[in-house]
């Protein structure tokens, strides 16, 4: 219960942080630049925070060597928003699986999520 609840908090505090947050499903993985930068591409479910779109894409970079997941289950996905409006990565901490807890309190927050700002300290 208490490691449940700990995962809501987390969610809570990373969901308010970026520019747009969503239940997601990968549909796609671009590697590009020698593996040290990747393109997902998303089906969006649901959208609780930024735009909405109906598919989204966003580059994540890692350190040379690093190992990419790709995986297509449902996911929540909180992502930011560069100048000139693509969607990256913010890094470890932007994305949770759906659990019951993370899905209540996102159920009950709904409103609380499009309000927050947009402006996300985390992408800065």
């Amino acid at each position: 219960m208490i490691f449940s609840q700990l995962k809501a908090l987390i969610a809570h505090t990373i969901l308010l942080s970026f520019s747009f947050c969503t239940n997601a499903q990968h549909t796609d993985l671009l590697e590009l630049d020698g593996f040290q930068r990747h393109v997902f591409i998303a089906d969006i479910i649901t959208t609780y925070k930024g735009l909405i779109h109906k598919q989204i894409s966003y580059e994540m970079f890692v350190e040379s060597g690093e190992d990419v997941m790709f995986n297509s289950a449902p996911i929540y996905l909180a992502l930011c928003k560069n100048l000139s409006g693509s969607y990256y990565w913010p890094g470890t901490g932007s994305e949770f699986k759906p659990t019951p807890v993370i899905d209540a309190w996102i159920n009950e927050n709904r409103d609380s999520l499009k309000l927050a700002r947009t402006h996300a300290g985390c992408c800065d």
